[in-house]
């Protein structure tokens, strides 16, 4: 089994127009996760990316490493750029955890760069949970 990362520009000529903040709609991505799992992925989470050169960030896992690929091109067959890699171990860097009352919280692990929440200049103290409040970017 391969975990993977997949990062999909939705919004045309998001490249290069840094700060646009166009939102993608729920029916899309549940569509591309849709299409995913059929071509082999199993989505495990989606992540609004917006204000980076893609809008998504869909999170898997598939049995055949060629999945991957397919994902690329299934994407490419809907008019979308996307790039998928295999997700590496993070677990040194930083941890998101949903809690009980369904908040997100992010804790930086002693990453040597650090991880804000909102700007790059927030940045959290190590090994103490904070909430993400919604629509906020995550830097590590």
């Amino acid at each position: 089994m391969v975990q993977f990362v997949t990062l999909v520009q939705i919004r045309p000529g998001a490249a290069g127009k840094s700060g646009s903040r166009v939102a993608a709609h729920a029916a899309q991505w549940q569509q591309l996760k849709n299409q995913i799992q059929l071509v082999g992925g199993r989505v495990n989470q989606i992540w609004n990316v917006l204000g980076n050169d893609y809008d998504l960030l869909f999170m898997g896992e598939a049995d055949d490493p060629k999945t991957l690929h397919r994902i690329d091109a299934l994407c490419k067959g809907q008019g979308y750029a996307a790039k998928t890699h295999p997700a590496i171990e993070a677990e040194e860097y930083a941890r998101l955890v949903e809690d009980s009352s369904g908040r997100l919280l992010v804790e930086d692990l002693n990453s040597r760069n650090g991880t804000a929440v909102g700007a790059p200049s927030n940045r959290i103290a190590p090994g103490q949970p904070v909430e993400v409040p919604p629509d906020s970017d995550l830097y590590f």
